[in-house]
């Protein structure tokens, strides 16, 4: 059928189980692969045509200076005509996605749209882009009005024309005549383009291209700086950002690196990666240890990515949001999760890698791209040497933990929040995992990656559980009448979410950069990113705990939480340091239930007491609520 014509008739697509078995153990064949983008690409197709006939119906056109949208369409029929390959290119191009969604939400409500920082007909007028970049690609002559973006004109899927800044227009005018020169006219004056796109010439920008592996299937990676639609998070019709040559040539090394590793130890992860992702949108450098990467269900085969500073963690990254993409892919097509009750909040869980609660369709999504991090460190760790295979191995040995963690939360919660499909993806993926506990990682490492599972779960418990308010009074009541810890009353907590708290605790990043060794640890516990939102006073109580003096960690949190008896940060390192230093009965009221410590600790600062954080924790740890309800709530 065809992809772009209007009268062309729908086709219904089948998934086998097969497919879903196979896509759990993160595996992709190709025939699973060519149904994944024939779906997506008829939803692109469906969204078009949506589009076209919502601009149609409210008269979106009739103060724009561009030719309608149907003269668009009508020039992406005619280039099908003669190129097939290359409409069905331009349908696959992940911003086209997200263009459709927006513009369906803006014709639908227009007064309501809170995304309406463009004329409406330059929004309209990307089709006409689309158009434009078929038409050169495929090298059929036409005459076409673009709209001009941020002091250029952007071409998707080729790049951009950068115009002087003497040439103030709004719209336009590209003129095709193949074999001549592409022209395309602003404001009065003709800017001739190369006929060979794929160099920088003159006005013309071309996307930087990296063949990432020429013994290898896949397709060459884009890195996208032009697209008006390519972050899917900031407002429509972004501006150019401009790569330096410097820049383009980090970004080149780094992912026909992590390619390369890919294809020669992760083969699976490579095809997946081949499958799910043909455009990396570069974003701005994110701090250490604090990489910035998210994948959007609409723009399948795209990923925005930070830069990195090796293969290894680029290539992780790209494990992680190629299995996001094929799993936005697989819920087009099959209901995984149930659907909430109507007027009915779905029930949130804790995720081992976020610092808030996730329903479970998010949970699935983490574990689900997790299991190809853990995955990909699993194998990784034994191809590297020195301090980062050190830190592969803590990868490692973290993410096996946390995605065992998501997987067991997942099957406990059965046919309440997974449909029969989900429970069978959760079932195969826990069966494929299991294997993983049985491997061995060096003790130091692993010691780490306990410490972070343990930090983690306990700050975001000290975050978002909220003991009851009549139990904790009593609890600290009976501390002042020095009852015995186990005859004491037990509190019950409740989950109640704080939207203060979204990313982990970063204590992590110490960690991590305490792989590279003590001055590591020092210039990054000192480092802007770390000590920006953090208090000074725990920043050193962190360097302590994680430099390994416990005592000294204990100490520093100890006076910390007399200034800032609230921190969920300094209860739950303050149980570390006193696991680490023999104090077992607090400790575990600290990283089993620190909501419950830090309750009663402010209740009875409210009555004029000053309770030691030490001696109250050791006297929680011994009373029943430990021992009986140490894991809580996760979920509510």
């Amino acid at each position: 059928m065809s992809p772009v014509a209007p009268d062309a008739a729908p086709v219904r697509h089948r998934i086998p189980l097969s497919d879903l078995d196979a896509l759990a153990t993160g595996h992709v064949l190709p025939a699973t692969a060519r149904r994944i983008h024939e779906v997506e690409r008829s939803r692109r197709m469906l969204m078009l045509r949506a589009v076209v006939e919502a601009a149609q119906q409210v008269r979106a056109e009739s103060e724009s200076p561009l030719s309608p949208v149907t003269a668009a369409l009508d020039l992406l029929m005619r280039i099908e005509r003669v190129r097939p390959d290359v409409v069905i290119d331009l349908l696959d191009h992940p911003g086209l996605g997200v263009w459709a969604v927006r513009m369906l939400e803006r014709l639908r409500h227009e007064s309501r749209s809170s995304r309406a920082v463009a004329s409406l007909w330059s929004e309209l007028g990307y089709l006409h882009a689309v158009a434009a970049s078929a038409a050169l690609r495929a090298g059929v002559a036409g005459t076409i009005d673009l709209p001009v973006i941020g002091a250029g004109v952007p071409l998707p899927t080729l790049g951009r024309v950068a115009l002087p800044i003497a040439l103030a227009a709004e719209v336009a005018v590209l003129e095709i005549a193949p074999p001549a020169h592409p022209v395309l006219t602003v404001a009065g004056q003709q800017l001739a383009l190369p006929t060979d796109l794929s160099g920088v010439q003159g006005f013309w920008q071309p996307l930087p291209r990296v063949t990432v592996s020429a013994n290898h299937s896949a397709r060459e990676l884009v890195l996208d700086e032009s697209d008006p639609y390519r972050d899917f998070r900031s407002p429509p019709q972004q501006s150019a950002t401009d790569l330096t040559q410097e820049d383009v040539q980090h970004w080149e090394f780094t992912l026909r690196e992590a390619d390369t590793s890919l294809v020669r130890r992760h083969p699976h992860a490579a095809a997946l990666r081949a499958t799910a992702l043909r455009v990396v949108v570069p974003l701005s450098a994110a701090p250490l240890y604090r990489p910035m990467s998210a994948t959007y269900n609409e723009a399948f085969g795209s990923a925005l990515m930070s830069p990195l500073r090796d293969a290894a963690e680029v290539a992780a990254t790209l494990v992680h949001e190629a299995r996001h993409s094929v799993l936005n892919a697989l819920l087009h097509q099959l209901p995984l999760c149930q659907d909430p009750l109507p007027g009915i909040d779905p029930p949130l869980f804790y995720a081992p890698w976020r610092g808030d609660p996730r329903p479970a369709t998010g949970l699935l999504h983490g574990v689900y791209s997790f299991a190809g991090v853990a995955d990909f460190w699993r194998i990784e760790r034994h191809a590297l040497t020195g301090a980062s295979a050190s830190l592969a191995h803590f990868e490692f040995a973290l993410w096996r933990a946390a995605v065992g963690e998501a997987l067991d939360t997942l099957t406990s919660c059965g046919e309440q929040q997974l449909t029969p499909l989900g429970l069978r993806f959760v079932a195969a993926m826990t069966e494929q995992t299991a294997a993983w506990f049985r491997e061995s990682v060096p003790a130091p490492s692993d010691a780490l990656a306990r410490d972070e599972a343990t930090d983690l779960r306990a700050v975001w418990r000290a975050r978002h559980t909220c003991p009851d308010a009549a139990q904790t009074e009593a609890l600290a009541h009976d501390w002042l009448a020095r009852v015995d810890p186990s005859a004491a009353g037990r509190v019950r907590s409740v989950l109640r979410p704080d939207p203060r708290f979204g990313p982990p605790d970063p204590r992590g990043e110490l960690r991590r950069a305490l792989f590279h060794g003590p001055d590591a640890l020092l210039a990054h516990s000192s480092g802007e990113s770390y000590t920006a939102s953090r208090d000074p006073a725990l920043v050193a109580a962190d360097l302590a705990l994680v430099g390994g003096d416990p005592v000294l960690a204990a100490q520093a949190y100890r006076d910390v939480l007399v200034d800032r008896p609230e921190s969920p940060s300094a209860w739950a390192g303050l149980g570390l340091a006193l696991s680490a230093s023999g104090h077992q009965a607090a400790a575990e009221a600290l990283l089993g239930r620190p909501e419950v410590v830090r309750a009663v600790h402010l209740v009875l600062l409210r009555q004029g007491a000053a309770p030691d954080p030490l001696a109250l924790s050791d006297w929680v740890g011994r009373t029943p609520i430990v021992r009986e309800t140490a894991s809580g709530p996760d979920h509510g």
